[in-house]
């Protein structure tokens, strides 16, 4: 009986060199998919599934070109031109007096210890 594994978590996928992407296609398409990215053409003795990941290389190669995909600087990870997260500003956290948190938890410990039951 032939069984089918379904790969369903999204792994990354290095496109080329500098370019990977996060997909959840099947590792055994990965090759396709490079070569749709890569602008070779597809092979005819690929099957529906290899053809696919082909054709969605070259889509992302295609919206890559026209601008509705870019590549994060941070981690050259190829994402949705939607998706690109605004620059939010760092701002300074409280500094944490640890020495103040120590004694109310020995405090605390002492009372929970010595009270009567």
């Amino acid at each position: 009986m032939l069984q089918t594994v379904k790969e369903t978590n999204p792994m990354i996928v290095k496109l080329t060199d500098q370019i990977s992407v996060e997909t959840i296609i099947s590792s055994e398409n990965h090759a396709a998919l490079r070569a749709g990215f890569a602008g070779y053409p597809s092979n005819p003795r690929w099957c529906v599934i290899k053809y696919r990941a082909w054709k969605t290389g070259v889509h992302w190669r295609t919206a890559l070109e026209n601008g509705e995909m870019l590549v994060r600087e941070s981690d050259s990870r190829l994402i949705s031109a939607s998706e690109q997260p605004e620059q939010i500003p760092i701002t300074e956290s409280p500094k944490f007096d640890f020495s103040v948190f120590a004694k109310q938890l020995l405090n605390y410990s002492r009372s929970k210890t010595h009270s009567p039951v």
